[in-house]
């Protein structure tokens, strides 16, 4: 066979997935693996979802979409922004994907040249690195606070140079939970018009949300930055519809006509069924969304309370999201039976080899020395997880 390209050679698989797999080979050779790896919520897809879906396979509802999607959805989208954000998007802005990375990754590809630059706050999701690099782009990365992970919006400036194209912000944060003030998304937003940059907002995370935090849009905080803005947003994690694979964009009518073209050459759209469960789901799922919210509020809450006393490391309480960003760097150099902790991803190994606990190391979303705990799973998991990490830290030595 012929060589494999070079773009796809340099590639590097998810970090997340690659951890799961491994946890699920353990467990199918007998191991009691518990997995805090996968984000992905553990509820059942809301019943409106179901019923949408079954309505249309009885209709016939199983032919080509439209490529941006169908209609009545991308109605539904722009509703759903006019009611959470107060912002008025026509269905010429919006188009549907097969799910949010799908999406990003058209994204990237109408936006980016090679040598166009895309800064990044680091903690940051593990595909938007692997995708601007898969575009020949380059990921300049920030740095945030390691005591709060927040960003400094004097070293984002400093970052943007003339082959700067976009930023990308996610928030609440995947894998840190942090929601960003306002002033800082605001400061955010004119630095894109300042210099003509795309403001990626990967919003994916915007309805799960703790302890009374408010998320509000970057365009609702400022409305000048309306064509300088990509709102990428899906069912995926707010519906519990991860299956499903179905995304949305709402953004400049020429950016999204573009990245529809693309999709119309990679997918010609997203599943016909698909779309009309997410429907159904945004119609008339508001009441599941609500109870899940709930139900990850008090799950936050309980693996918080038995994190709080752990010797070792020390954690930031998540506002949003579903995860835990936990800094580890106080086991270096410690050691259990005859593995030494030399770094996040040798605590993982051994976190995994000793205590059967499957989590993601912090290296994987740009940020060594932490690892990231996902609690989207029952409670009576966490509390068996997390007597396991207790256990684990307490037998650390040196």
């Amino acid at each position: 066979m012929s060589e494999i390209s070079e773009r796809l050679m340099r590639l590097q698989p998810s970090a997340t997935r690659a951890m799961s797999e491994r946890a699920g080979h353990l467990r199918s050779k007998g191991r009691d693996i518990i997995s805090l790896s996968t984000g992905e919520p553990d509820f059942i897809s809301p019943d409106a979802a179901m019923d949408a879906a079954r309505t249309a396979l009885d209709e016939g509802r199983t032919f080509y979409t439209p490529t941006a999607g169908i209609p009545e959805l991308r109605q539904a989208i722009s509703d759903y922004y006019a009611d959470q954000f107060d912002l008025q998007y026509e269905s010429a802005e919006i188009m549907v994907g097969a799910g949010a990375k799908p999406l990003l990754f058209e994204a990237f590809a109408a936006l980016l040249n090679p040598g166009d630059e895309v800064v990044l706050t680091a903690p940051a999701w593990v595909s938007y690195v692997e995708q601007i690099r898969f575009f020949d782009g380059t990921p300049v990365i920030v740095e945030t606070d390691p005591q709060t992970l927040d960003f400094d919006l004097g070293q984002i400036r400093a970052a943007i140079t003339e082959k700067t194209r976009a930023i990308v912000l996610n928030s609440p944060n995947n894998p840190s939970g942090r929601v960003y003030a306002d002033e800082d998304i605001a400061a955010l937003c004119q630095l894109a018009i300042e210099h003509d940059l795309t403001l990626i907002n990967d919003e994916v995370y915007e309805r799960i949300l703790f302890d009374g935090v408010r998320y509000r849009n970057p365009v609702t905080i400022c409305p000048e930055a309306r064509d300088y803005v990509l709102n990428i947003n899906a069912v995926s994690k707010t519906y519990a519809m991860t299956g499903w694979r179905i995304g949305f964009a709402a953004g400049p009518q020429q950016l999204i006509k573009r990245m529809t073209m693309l999709q119309g050459h990679v997918t010609s759209g997203a599943s016909s069924v698909a779309q009309w469960a997410a429907l159904g789901a945004m119609r008339d799922g508001q009441a599941a969304v609500e109870k899940m919210a709930a139900e990850y509020q008090a799950r936050k809450d309980l693996i918080t309370s038995l994190m709080a006393p752990m010797p070792h490391i020390r954690y930031i309480p998540p506002q949003g999201a579903f995860y835990i960003f936990a800094d580890i760097r106080g086991t270096i150099g410690k050691r259990i039976g005859d593995m030494t902790i030399t770094d996040d991803m040798s605590f993982c190994d051994a976190l995994l080899e000793h205590a059967d606990l499957a989590l993601v190391p912090g290296t994987a979303f740009l940020q060594p020395g932490f690892v990231r705990l996902s609690f989207a799973t029952s409670r009576d998991i966490i509390r068996t997880a997390m007597a396991r990490l207790d256990d684990f830290l307490s037998k650390l030595q040196g």
